[in-house]
């Protein structure tokens, strides 16, 4: 993960979501995040947790600053997601249960769209 400084000015919108999930988690996918360690299963939580909110299919949660993991939070103020074959700047916190199976409270803001010149810049690819 490596952080750089966004050189694209932003307007942000602020949305607060409901604790309800975006995604139905299935028996398999419950089983691959129970193999994980504890941290990486939070974060991939909330990683799917956003970009089914944002009906994303692709999220890079370090792309500007690596996120920040305590025990049940995720701060990541650097991401990025791709919708539509266009990459949006993107910053949440996300709060889960302490098996972190559950995602109990999630906040994001959206960005300006990343422009396509910067992509390898930021290694985001179409």
């Amino acid at each position: 993960m490596k952080s750089q400084t966004c050189i694209v000015s932003l307007a942000l919108l602020l949305v607060t979501i409901a604790p309800q999930g975006a995604f139905a988690m299935n028996n398999k996918l419950r089983a691959w995040l129970k193999e994980m360690a504890p941290q990486e299963r939070m974060l991939q939580l909330c990683n799917m947790e956003v970009m089914g909110k944002l009906d994303a299919d692709r999220l890079v949660d370090y792309t500007f600053a690596d996120p920040q993991i305590s025990d049940t939070k995720v701060n990541a103020q650097g991401a990025a997601y791709r919708r539509n074959g266009h990459w949006y700047k993107l910053s949440y916190s996300c709060n889960t249960s302490k098996d972190q199976m559950e995602v109990l409270k999630l906040t994001y803001k959206k960005g300006n769209e990343i422009p396509k010149g910067d992509w390898t810049q930021y290694n985001l690819f179409n």
